[in-house]
């Protein structure tokens, strides 16, 4: 509390007209309130800075990282099971070196490329539920020696394996021309190259062989096999050839014979014949 004097000029300061007294301060239910508002502030600050403690202990924090979310020079190492709600943008994602690198989403997993200028290109691949697709330019698959083992393009399918095994019990299909140095069949089953609406080639710039060491070769058309070579022959090392069918030059003429001339017209027709008579024909017959 301050005193303060009106003292009146011209007079002594022992003759005091008159005194006035003005107390200066917080007094009463201002003074409690204004303590109660510093004790409130006071307790919001400790469980603030509680709170704060606590969130730092819980989450881990680190110089380093938050938790098992560590921060490096090259990129950012997740120690355990990461959810990304929306899109990640990364140049490389991989996994320690004895743990799996696991993607997992709710519908489907897309993986895109972008190019220098930060466009999404049209090279993406979808994993889904029930699909695997794959849009690109190009597809190939290397071995870990660097050796090819599947191109495939616009023009042209590549299998680099040495063996290829189809084992679809229909078999398999193929709308264009096939390139290959051998065609197998499984063990203990038959070989069956077919064609059911239109011809089937087979071509070699050296020479075509068709063997079975235990079973037999069967050709079967429902109009003409032709065996064609431009330069060499043809050869059929049998320990038998049957040619069944052959038309007779003189039916009727042989008496039932068993043993008959084999035959041959200018074209190249061929036709038995009686041994009497020799290989006379006319040239109806030959037409």
């Amino acid at each position: 509390m301050a005193s303060y004097s009106n003292i009146t000029p011209g007079t002594s300061r022992h003759h005091r007209h008159q005194e006035t007294v003005y107390k200066v301060g917080i007094y009463g239910w201002r003074k409690r309130c204004l303590y109660l508002l510093i004790l409130v502030l006071t307790s919001v600050i400790i469980v603030n800075v509680a709170l704060t403690v606590w969130i730092l202990r819980v989450m881990n924090f680190t110089m380093s990282g938050i938790g098992k979310l560590q921060f490096t020079k090259t990129g950012i190492k997740i120690g355990g099971e990461a959810e990304f709600l929306k899109t990640l943008y990364a140049s490389e994602i991989k996994s320690k070196a004895d743990k799996n690198l696991v993607l997992q989403s709710a519908t489907n997993v897309t993986i895109n490329a972008r190019n220098g200028l930060e466009n999404t290109t049209k090279g993406r691949l979808i994993i889904g539920p029930k699909h695997l697709v794959s849009y690109n330019e190009r597809f190939v698959i290397y071995d870990t020696k660097d050796k090819m083992l599947f191109y495939a393009d616009e023009n042209e399918v590549i299998i680099g394996a040495k063996k290829v095994t189809f084992t679809g019990s229909e078999g398999t299909a193929f709308e264009g021309p096939v390139q290959t140095p051998l065609v197998t069949s499984v063990p203990g089953q038959d070989l069956r190259l077919e064609s059911l609406t239109s011809n089937l080639v087979i071509e070699s710039p050296q020479s075509v062989s068709l063997s079975s060491p235990i079973g037999q070769v069967s050709l079967s058309c429902f109009n003409d096999i032709n065996l064609h070579s431009r330069q060499g022959k043809i050869s059929l090392d049998a320990a038998s050839i049957a040619m069944k069918n052959l038309p007779e030059s003189a039916p009727g003429s042989s008496n039932n014979a068993d043993v008959f001339e084999l035959c041959a017209c200018q074209n190249g027709r061929l036709f038995l014949a009686p041994p009497t008579s020799g290989c006379r024909a006319t040239a109806d017959f030959c037409d």
